[in-house]
């Protein structure tokens, strides 16, 4: 898998538990230590620990790993802005602090 981009968050305070029925009915999961949602390509992980979320594609082919820029890559933005609706939909009040938009090959 790759690591399309990692958005940082600001730290709030979150109860988790009382609002897990919640983002459960909206198609994300708890691993027991982070949030994920999935979808056929992709993998959005919400690390509450860090106040990050990762976005994994599945390794179809090779992607060249490096910083890429929004004007460059127009679909990977688009999948950003798709993730950052997903992270507004959730009830935890999240706020972006950074967008790193960076290719790493996950081992």
């Amino acid at each position: 898998m790759y690591q399309i981009f990692e958005i940082k968050l600001k730290p709030k305070e979150i109860d988790l538990q009382e609002k897990l029925d919640q983002i459960n009915k909206l198609n994300w999961y708890s691993d027991g230590r982070n949030l994920v949602k999935a979808d056929a390509r992709l993998q959005y992980i919400l690390d509450l620990s860090n106040f990050r979320v990762t976005c994994l594609a599945i390794e179809l082919f090779a992607l060249e790993e490096g910083e890429w820029s929004s004007e460059d890559c127009p679909t990977r933005e688009e999948i950003v802005k798709i993730v950052i609706k997903e992270l507004e939909k959730l009830p935890l009040n999240l706020e972006i602090d950074e967008i790193q938009r960076t290719i790493k090959h996950e081992r």
